[in-house]
């Protein structure tokens, strides 16, 4: 009889004990049998549940489903009522917060923790992804400067090179990233990093096998579903790649990059209402990004608008003038005058300046016209 069991039969033969019930969830939990704790919470008496261990595990139960909201419910009078919190409740009130996609609570809620040992790391991680959500990148690095060591210094340095990567400095990027990877190969922010560096130098077969053992372990990790998804479009599987970025966007609504790249696969499906839709999401996430108005360009353009798409252009060339998207608009509007040439050259001095990925070439941008222009 193993000791889960053990415990099981114990706590069945005294069901008012609240240590053996915490034991029994603790042992479960740690096993990744999250419905079995959820169902033996269910039935337990009700003063248990009340208790601030029992009610602490049943938060972290619906963590692990996915029950932010409900894991906040349970923490939040826990933290308020309790004189000396633990860590624990701190930490995993936090997170749910930022899962919710609550990134200013979840920092006023960690600034109570009292953490010792390794709890400091699992502090320091956890304040670093907060402020990585709210673009605070270099502060987060410094959160995480002094860790040198200990049981998750893998983990710390997979989240030190995605911050790197955001930031812009793929060599450090990737030497951090290769440094967690030796560790634990599985690490999943170093895997991410591994990946999107491959994919951006255009090594998609191997980007696709990072992302896919990436997935394997994190089948919800938004970064990867969207690395992927940019694999798989590049290899042509338009439909595959846009059930990918929409996976993606499910698990990163606040990513812009993720909006962008769902809009194109919209648009290269002739979808423009649905690229629309992605581009105003993209646009409720930031007003000022010129490429999100280039996009509005582009569908105005598309649909035979052009004075909406001149307006577009105009905003999305002030805002970014090295814009990709209003120039595509452009070319439309000038094929749409029967300027072939002139609409050619645009798209081609887009190529000369920016190979690689994200660009499309005038013969696509033609045949996408004549594909969703209204028949008269």
């Amino acid at each position: 009889m193993n000791r889960a069991s053990q415990l099981s039969v114990l706590a069945d033969g005294d069901p008012g004990n609240s240590i053996l019930l915490c034991d029994l969830l603790d042992e479960w939990l740690s096993a990744g049998n999250v419905e079995q704790a959820s169902a033996r919470l269910i039935t337990a008496p009700r003063a248990l549940r009340e208790l601030p261990g029992v009610r602490f595990r049943e938060a972290r139960c619906a963590l692990l489903r996915g029950d932010a909201a409900m894991a906040i419910g349970l923490l939040k009078p826990l933290l308020a009522d309790m004189q000396d919190v633990p860590f624990g409740v701190v930490h995993d009130l936090a997170y749910a917060q930022l899962l919710e996609g609550k990134p200013v609570d979840a920092l006023e809620t960690l600034s109570h923790a009292q953490a010792q040992g390794e709890e400091v790391v699992a502090c320091s991680l956890l304040k670093a992804r907060i402020l990585h959500r709210q673009k605070q990148l270099e502060a987060a690095l410094e959160v995480l400067a002094p860790i040198d060591g200990g049981a998750r210094l893998s983990e710390v340095q997979g989240m030190r090179a995605l911050l790197w990567l955001d930031i812009g400095d793929t060599v450090r990027a990737s030497a951090e990233a290769e440094r967690a990877l030796t560790a634990d190969p599985d690490q999943h922010e170093a895997g991410i990093v591994r990946g999107t560096v491959a994919l951006w130098s255009q090594q998609v077969q191997e980007s696709t096998a990072v992302f896919e053992r990436v997935l394997a372990k994190h089948p919800e990790s938004g970064r990867a579903l969207f690395g992927l998804g940019q694999d798989v479009m590049l290899r042509g599987d338009v439909p595959g790649a846009r059930a990918l970025l929409e996976c993606a966007s499910g698990y990163m609504p606040d990513h812009i990059g993720t909006w962008h790249t769902l809009a194109w696969c919209q648009l290269m499906q002739g979808d423009l209402a649905g690229a629309k839709h992605s581009f105003d999401k993209a646009f409720a996430l930031d007003r000022t990004f010129g490429e999100t108005h280039g996009g509005f360009a582009l569908v105005h353009a598309l649909r035979g608008e052009r004075k909406e798409a001149e307006e577009s252009i105009k905003r999305a060339t002030r805002l970014d003038p090295q814009g990709r998207s209003a120039r595509y608009a452009q070319s439309v509007l000038l094929l749409d005058e029967g300027r072939v040439e002139e609409a050619r050259a645009i798209i081609d001095n887009i190529i000369t300046r920016t190979p690689g990925l994200g660009v499309v070439s005038a013969d696509f941008i033609f045949r996408l016209r004549e594909l969703v222009r209204p028949r008269g």
